[in-house]
């Protein structure tokens, strides 16, 4: 006679060996390294993304004729805010150099006061960095360089918000508690 039990046992460790073998045959995720763009700051000063090594970047592409662009500038400009120090913010623009003080003036105007802007990307490089061709593009980016996420298009709250606490390491946010929705009895 035969146990169910000792039968169970021997299917649970046989389906446990297989999920073994086959999560060692798979291939470990691929890591993908940021390309190490060169952009130039508003002063003219070149710095290439690899001087931002050992913190997380958010790599934002825009553009000063991009109306989503426009729209998200305040939620960056308040995401630089309250990851400072946590996360490095840079606004890169897509617009010609010699369009420096149209740039300056969209930042003002879309409050993007606090975000490092800067200047000497294309519309290439939305595709070195796996973007779609659509504006506004943004990368995560780890301390350690690799690409964490990317979202082409604009930005909604809580999907950055999401991305954000991911790279900067502080736990998920707990949903609110539902409320009950029966009603009670009275006693």
């Amino acid at each position: 006679m035969i146990r169910t039990s000792s039968i169970r046992t021997s299917s649970i460790r046989a389906s446990s060996m297989a999920i073994a073998i086959v999560m060692l045959a798979l291939p470990a995720a691929a890591v993908e390294t940021a390309p190490n763009i060169e952009l130039r700051d508003l002063k003219g000063g070149v710095h290439k993304l690899d001087e931002y090594r050992g913190k997380p970047v958010v790599l934002n592409f825009w553009a000063t004729w991009c109306v989503p662009c426009a729209a998200e500038m305040p939620l960056l400009n308040e995401m630089q805010n309250r990851y400072k120090g946590k996360v490095v913010f840079l606004a890169a623009s897509i617009d010609d150099d010699d369009r420096k003080p149209a740039i300056l003036a969209f930042i003002k105007k879309h409050q993007g006061r606090d975000l490092t802007v800067m200047t000497g990307a294309a519309l290439e490089s939305l595709h070195d960095f796996g973007l779609e061709d659509v504006m506004p593009g943004t990368v995560f980016i780890d301390g350690e360089g690799n690409i964490t996420a990317r979202l082409s298009g604009a930005l909604k709250r809580p999907q950055l918000e999401e991305r954000m606490r991911k790279l900067a390491g502080e736990p998920a946010a707990i949903p609110p508690a539902r409320k009950s929705t029966s009603p009670r009895s009275k006693k």
